[in-house]
């Protein structure tokens, strides 16, 4: 088990440092759409900072990914908040953001969560995992249809810049993606569903990376991070549950409900900065 962990915290060292270079450019770069898309990947090619952030963050992710073939879900899957500490340190000494102290608390309590999820991990065992298939496309189409949903409803229920939405947005469609790469160590040699597998994990995660970096031009990275890797863990954790059938000590769910709690002091200050941001307007 120690080294899928380990594989796991290098792989979320790395990613949080790419972050942190494509945050530091993302204003620099034009909107991700398909107009002018010669000029635009003109512009971004031109960007040789954030071109080494990706790298970063394309190395990062692969550590993760090879690490979540390796363990369950649920142990790997929080391991990527511990990235948020660096990002932290280098987005304040760096970027020269400040942190509101309800950050530092979510900051901490992630931390703290980070620390049970490998301690009272379950040891790893061979013993075959059925998949339902039906329950398989009825939690994706949930959180789908949740995105959806909180998007639609973002302005009348939700005081949250559409900078921290769209990092939701990437942070859920990363776990799927995630979650679809533990599928594939387990279909087997049937190429056809390997394909669809393999077709639905490039989708999700090239939807996370696009979103991921029109986040980073409109909100600070101290927020769009965090939002990012607590739901990048909630989704692979609900899949690993539900879908792999695998057990979660009482110390681990400790663990989890600590990620889950700094996320909502994250939610908090993202919420108030808009309000007073727009006082200040009126």
């Amino acid at each position: 088990m120690l080294i899928p962990i380990f594989v796991a915290l290098v792989g979320t060292i790395i990613l949080n440092i790419g972050f942190v270079l494509q945050k530091s450019e993302a204003g620099k770069l034009p909107p991700f759409t398909l107009k002018n898309i010669k000029e635009t990947l003109q512009q971004i090619l031109n960007c040789r900072k954030w071109l080494l952030g990706t790298s970063l963050t394309t190395i990062g992710w692969l550590f993760f990914l090879i690490a979540i073939t390796m363990a369950p879900l649920t142990v790997i899957a929080p391991l990527s908040n511990a990235g948020v500490i660096i990002l932290a340190s280098i987005a304040v000494f760096y970027l020269k953001e400040s942190l509101h102290i309800y950050e530092w608390i979510g900051f901490i309590a992630i931390l703290i969560g980070v620390i049970f999820i490998p301690i009272y991990s379950i040891p790893v065992t061979n013993e075959p995992v059925k998949v339902d298939t039906l329950q398989l496309v009825f939690i994706t189409t949930i959180f789908l249809i949740g995105l959806a949903v909180l998007r639609i409803s973002q302005k009348l229920f939700f005081p949250l810049k559409n900078g921290s939405i769209l990092g939701i947005a990437s942070g859920v469609t990363a776990g799927l993606g995630s979650a679809f790469t533990k599928l594939v160590s387990l279909v087997g040699g049937e190429i056809i569903p390997l394909l669809f597998v393999l077709m639905l994990v490039a989708v999700f995660q090239i939807l996370s990376f696009l979103t991921l970096q029109t986040a980073f031009q409109q909100e600070r990275a101290t927020i769009i991070v965090p939002l990012f890797n607590s739901f990048a863990t909630l989704l692979p954790l609900v899949y690993g549950v539900f879908i792999f059938s695998e057990i979660v000590p009482i110390g681990q769910l400790v663990g989890i409900l600590l990620i889950v709690l700094g996320a909502s002091a994250l939610f908090q200050f993202s919420g108030q900065e808009l309000n007073v941001n727009r006082q200040e307007e009126d």
